[in-house]
């Protein structure tokens, strides 16, 4: 519970200015119940007027500069090829849980994890996405085509087509394909939020454990096929013994590379538009 110290507080009205849901008043001292608790007026308080269980500390100098940062983006890669070095399961709980900082939408932290080394388990989630998928990409057959091509034109059509040869000529050649032989699945999971946007605070988290992967000398693969599989088939939630309930947001392999990149490669500049003054 957020509570105003009437000792030390200065009316600065920083606080009621900082409150993403206009919930401070700093004349009555009073707290609105729309509170999210994301203390972002405690963080700003000089005067350590607002009290509350998860001030942790002052914050510090940033000492990264941009250029670590551009370079650390530079150099990030996908990895699909793994080593066999176990990653410690006290190294991921301690990945996972310095990851907490990650923002979420109104504050609701309410993404759970599952991490899975299992080999037996890591192979039955690689063989049931696998199946789902095929299963979801034959519906694309001779009958349905002509039916998509009016509905959602031959050029959207053409892509899936495309997607679907992919897929299955991957999946004959590559019975990994999905897993990698990773050593480590962490699976991002949650029950839907009619306030929330899980997916959203799933996506910002794995693209932030990316880079914070790096760091640890591990490397990572996002993996949208368990995703995709999840959604079809509710086996994949059972085997990961993940509640019935839970969507699976997202899926990120985990481990130690195999394989070192020499080179940084160029990426197309993105578009940007300015609406100014």
């Amino acid at each position: 519970m957020i509570e105003i110290t009437s000792e030390t507080c200065t009316k600065c009205k920083k606080c009621e200015r900082i409150c993403p849901v206009s919930g401070i008043n700093i004349a009555d001292k009073s707290i609105s119940k729309d509170c999210i608790e994301c203390h972002h007026c405690g963080a700003i308080c000089s005067q350590e007027a607002i009290n509350h269980k998860n001030t942790i500390g002052h914050t510090t100098q940033n000492n990264i500069q941009p250029f670590d940062f551009e370079l650390l983006m530079q150099q990030r890669r996908t990895h699909r090829i793994f080593s066999t070095q176990t990653v410690q399961p006290q190294l991921l709980k301690e990945f996972i849980e310095n990851m907490r900082f990650s923002p979420t939408a109104s504050n609701l932290q309410s993404l759970k994890f599952t991490v899975v080394t299992n080999k037996s388990k890591l192979k039955e989630v690689n063989d049931l996405s696998i199946s789902t998928l095929t299963k979801a990409f034959n519906a694309l057959n001779s009958f349905t085509v002509p039916i998509m091509k009016v509905l959602l034109g031959k050029s959207k059509v053409k892509k899936m087509e495309q997607s679907k040869r992919k897929f299955i000529n991957k999946s004959i050649s590559n019975q990994d394909m999905i897993c990698y032989n990773a050593p480590a699945l962490i699976v991002i999971h949650g029950q839907d939020s009619p306030v929330g946007m899980p997916t959203h605070d799933a996506s910002i988290w794995t693209g932030m454990a990316t880079l914070y992967a790096e760091l640890l000398n591990l490397c990572t693969c996002i993996n949208g096929y368990i995703v995709n599989a999840a959604k079809r088939n509710k086996k994949i939630n059972e085997v990961l013994h993940i509640d019935k309930k839970d969507q699976i947001y997202a899926a990120i392999l985990i481990g130690y590379p195999s394989v070192k990149f020499k080179s940084k490669v160029e990426r197309k500049m993105p578009q940007v538009s300015f609406i100014a003054d």
